[in-house]
Order: C-alpha cells, then structure tokens, then sequence
C-alpha cells in the first residue's frame, strides 16, 4: 500500500507538470488566437473564451499528455533502480502498474461523463462566440426539438424534431398554418421521415390535414413545399459536436428504426467514448513496451508509433461515417482489435516477461 502512494505521488507530480505546460500553452495559443482572429477584443470576451477553451484543450490534448508522463515516471523509474527492486521482489508488472493504469480509468470515466454533461456545452459556447466576434464560419450541423414562426400570408409554425444539415433527413417535422387574424387553423402537414432539399421536403412518411375541409391525406414519397427554404432554418443549426451522448444515442436509434442514416451518429457516439478512453490505452501500452523492452528510447519510438496507430483507430468511426459516409461497420474491426489487444497486454503484465 505505502508503495503504490509512493509511486503514484511519483507519477502524479509528474502528470501534473506536463499538463501545467500543455495548459500554458493552449493559453498561447488562445491568446494569439484571439489577439489576431477577433473582432471584438473586450476582457469579458477574452475571459468567456479562455474559460471555455482551456478544459477543452486538456480534454483534447489528454492522450499525449498521458503518454508523455507515462514515459518521463518510467524514465525516473529506470533512474532510481526501482524497477529492479520491484523484479527481485517477484512484483508483477501489472501490480506495479496497478496505480496509475487505475487513475487513468477514473480519468477517462470523468472525460466520458463530461461528453454528456460538460464538453458539448462548452464546444458550443466557444462556437457561439467565434460566430459573434470572430471571422464568418460556414453553417452547418443538426436542428433537434426547435420550435419556430414564419410570418407571410398565413402564420405558420414550425417544429422540428431532428434535420441534420449535411445530407437534409428530418424526422418528426411539423408545420401548422393559422389566419393571421383569428388565428383559426388551416392546414396541419406531418413528416414522420423525409428529405429536405431547398424548398421542398421529399416526404418518405407523413400527412397532411386540410382543417377546414376536414380531409387527410396520407403522403408517401411525395414533395411537399412547406413554406420555407432550408437556408432559413440553417442559423438555428447546432453541430454535432455539441450533441451530448443521451442526444446521439437517440437519434441514433430513431433513425435505425424509420431506416435512415444513422451510421452518422452511431459513428460519433463510439469516437466520444473511445476518445475518452484514449489516455487509459496510451498509459497501457507505455507500460507494456516498458516491461516489454525494458528501453526507455525503444520505449519513447514505440509510443510514437502507437500513439499515431491509436489515433487513427479512434478516430476511424467518425472518419468514416461523416466523411467517408461509409457504414459504421466497418470502423468495427480496428476497434475490435484494439479492444482485444488490449485484454492481452492487461493478461501479459499480469504473468510478467521473460528477461
């Protein structure tokens, strides 16, 4: 027990002193950022954008944090000699590594209650406030539960369930038309499923209610003119980025079931996780290469190596799915490797290697 707090306060002093340098310079890097991209340069700006910024950039920058501690303790392991005391007293190297690995599977547990809590929320403010004081973005990303009006010959309000911006499916739309007047209701058209391309929806399921004639009619692939361009509901657009988990799980889920693209978010919701167990599989393989090679340089170019491999693999389903527009299958295999690999260097730490 007293050694494992030895060799985490080790580790931990460590941890924390790489990360005060990625912190200052993400701070830099915000700083210039907002010197030359900003229009508007007022202190409460700077502090909304740094407040925002900076749990992002050690969010983001986590897995090669993690990897560099992991290697700068086992350089001050090899050091002190304690890596051959631990060997002469039969310790396993997964005992020895017990502390750490652990601390990383807490950290990557409070990463992933932060996709659903705290990330999305502050990816979100820093885009609003990029959109308001810094250089036009281009628009684009999802519209989720949004109610809105439209003043013109008739008042018509508008609900949107889910349209995501990129390839135009809406699923749960409405548009109800009342008098301006007396505000009596005059045509309600529902969208289970659909396309929406310029100003027209190709409506895969839906219907439409004359309410003053009292008829409905079933739609069935059929395009349908709701009113409104699809341009003008584009600012009301929210990235997929600042989706929570809860948020993609369910349109995931609702788009499986009315047979649409739902490899999208299927695609982001497994990066989201993976991502936040990025730092738990960097700080593995620097203790496996390390009980593996007992080399702190064949160490440090392994890493190098596996934490450009990693990377890849966990960004696969989002590459994949949202840029490939690929099936989210086939991201499976690389994951399922990296999960069984993974098993395996757990069981090899656990019996130990021969020397």
């Amino acid at each position: 027990m007293l050694f494992d707090l030895y060799l985490f306060r080790n580790f931990f002093l460590v941890f924390l002193s790489v990360n005060l340098v990625s912190v200052l310079l993400v701070s830099l890097y915000g700083l210039l950022e907002f010197i030359l991209g900003f229009k508007e340069k007022s202190i409460n700006v700077a502090l909304q954008y740094f407040f925002n910024l900076l749990p992002l950039g050690f969010y983001y920058l986590s897995f090669i944090t993690s990897g560099i501690s992991s290697v700068v303790f086992l350089k001050r392991i090899v050091e002190k000699k304690i890596d051959l005391t631990v060997q002469s007293f039969g310790i396993s190297p997964l005992r020895f590594s017990l502390s750490v690995l652990l601390f990383f599977l807490f950290l990557s547990s409070i990463f992933l209650l932060g996709n659903q809590y705290l990330f999305p929320k502050l990816l979100g403010n820093l885009w609003y406030i990029e959109k308001h004081y810094k250089k036009k973005q281009r628009i684009a990303g999802v519209i989720k539960d949004f109610w809105f009006l439209k003043e013109g010959e008739y008042r018509t309000y508008y609900y949107i369930g889910s349209l995501n911006l990129s390839d135009g499916v809406l699923i749960d739309s409405v548009a109800i038309k009342v008098e301006r007047r007396s505000l009596t209701p005059v045509e309600e058209i529902k969208v289970f499923t659909g396309l929406w391309k310029g100003d027209e929806i190709i409506v895969y399921s839906g219907e439409v209610y004359n309410l003053i004639k009292g008829e409905r009619k079933i739609l069935s692939f059929e395009r349908v003119r709701i009113g409104i361009h699809l341009k003008e509901v584009e600012l009301f657009s929210t990235k997929i980025d600042f989706l929570t988990l809860k948020d993609l799980f369910i349109l995931y889920a609702k788009s499986k079931a009315v047979g649409l693209n739902a490899d999208t978010y299927g695609g982001e919701l497994t990066f989201r996780v993976l991502f936040s167990f990025l730092p738990s599989f960097v700080s593995l393989l620097a203790f496996y290469l390390f009980f593996r090679w007992r080399d702190i340089r064949k160490v440090s170019g392994g890493m190098v190596i596996g934490l450009f491999l990693l990377w890849g693999i966990v960004l696969s389903p989002k590459l994949i799915t949202q840029k490939a527009n690929q099936p989210l299958y086939f991201s499976l295999l690389p994951v399922g490797i990296l999960v069984i690999l993974s098993l395996k260097g757990i069981h090899n730490l656990r019996k130990g290697f021969r020397v």
